[in-house]
């Protein structure tokens, strides 16, 4: 079946638009009956590719970006929603993101260096998440990140390449000055590809945001590449990140994702990390020191760890995450609530504004709007019973 502009798709999502192409699918804006939402649907393009590797594709990304479907998510990982890839159409519906592909706009100037090494930073905590779960991305270039139109943040889009971090990698790809030695033709072992090849296309990109230059991957000294010898305008703590993410040699890199983010934490002083892990899905997100939890809403202010929530009662920044000498502090900015504690034994924390409109609670008398975790603990936006349960817990030093 051939979509075009007003036709529905299993029932639900009304197509408005092509946003894009290229790859091995076509993108629609499509309206989502059932949620009241813009989507991205994504539908097979079998005119320019091989029907079978199409496919192959579309189920490698469903298999991938399936997994956190009903878990948490950072806000850096395109939202999965919903996908058919047995009916006609095919299709993956996805968060639509209206904001800029970075491949577009990164020589136009209009990216300031604080955006470009905030780009870096939580593009290393991206790359935390997918690899704590199990998920080897493989394809990180500017063509694949788009930013939020309000806050400017980076957001992982194309799946269709990534791997289980259990599987053997069998793709080569065409070199494009962030592919690892490993993953391009000239020099490929793609069995010796890993977490630490996605850690190396980070290395090459952020040096590619800082410097404005690019340094084709057969190139690259046996030390890596260092950014301020290319007048980047950064620290030397994340001068050197960067080179020991770029180093050529496999074993000479960081061997992964969290390896990564927190050496980048540690250049950029972040401040520790805590854990949350959904316990549903057992889904792990790392957060730090500021970091917020919610859901999406439109064009509402995006917490990093995004919640699944279909009943709508989760606010777009429901808690906030600050750490304290005593501990990690819980701060619920909602209007319904968060419970923090053990099943016997929870502080529920609102707050002020939420205090204001609950119906059963006196002014006068209106529980915390914070409370501290000293160690480990359950979180539960709304109500316990609401069914989002998750584990803060502080992992050990090193």
């Amino acid at each position: 079946m051939t979509l075009s502009v007003g036709d529905t798709v299993a029932g639900r999502f009304e197509v408005r638009e092509q946003v894009g192409t290229g790859g091995f699918s076509i993108v629609w804006r499509a309206h989502d009956r059932e949620y009241d939402r813009d989507v991205a649907l994504k539908c097979p393009d079998l005119a320019t590719h091989d029907t079978e590797e199409v496919h192959r594709r579309f189920e490698r990304e469903v298999e991938t970006l399936g997994r956190f479907a009903g878990g948490i998510t950072p806000s850096g990982v395109v939202r999965f929603l919903d996908e058919d890839i047995r009916s006609d159409p095919r299709y993956i519906a996805l968060e639509y993101l209206p904001g800029d592909e970075l491949s577009g706009i990164l020589g136009t100037g209009s990216l300031g260096t604080a955006v470009r090494r905030r780009i870096v930073i939580d593009l290393s905590e991206t790359l935390d998440f997918l690899h704590r779960n199990g998920v080897v991305y493989l394809d990180l270039k500017p063509e694949n990140v788009v930013l939020r139109q309000r806050s400017r943040r980076p957001v992982l889009i194309d799946f269709n390449t990534a791997v289980d971090t259990r599987d053997d990698v069998e793709t080569l790809f065409e070199p494009d000055h962030y592919k690892p030695p490993e993953l391009i033709p000239e020099t490929g072992d793609p069995a010796s590809a890993g977490p630490h090849s996605d850690v190396y296309s980070w290395g090459k990109f952020a040096f590619y945001l800082l410097t404005g230059a690019k340094v084709p991957t057969e190139h690259v000294p046996d030390r890596g590449v260092d950014p301020i010898n290319f007048g980047a305008s950064c620290s030397r703590e994340l001068a050197e990140v960067i080179r020991t993410a770029t180093i050529p040699d496999v074993g000479e890199r960081y061997e992964d994702g969290p390896a990564l983010r927190d050496a980048v934490a540690e250049a950029t002083r972040r401040g520790p990390r805590a854990l949350l892990s959904h316990l549903d899905s057992n889904v792990k997100c790392s957060i730090t020191d500021g970091h917020t939890m919610g859901r999406l809403v439109g064009d509402a202010q995006v917490p990093w760890v995004v919640l699944p929530d279909p009943q709508q009662h989760v606010s777009p920044e429901h808690v906030r995450f600050e750490h304290s000498h005593a501990g990690w502090i819980v701060e619920d900015n909602s209007i319904n609530g968060t419970y923090v504690g053990e099943h016997d034994d929870w502080t529920w924390v609102l707050s002020e504004e939420g205090a204001r409109q609950h119906p059963d609670v006196d002014p006068d008398d209106a529980p915390p709007t914070a409370t501290v975790v000293p160690g480990t603990a359950m979180v539960a936006p709304v109500h316990p019973d609401y069914g989002i349960e998750l584990r803060l817990t502080v992992p050990e030093p090193g």
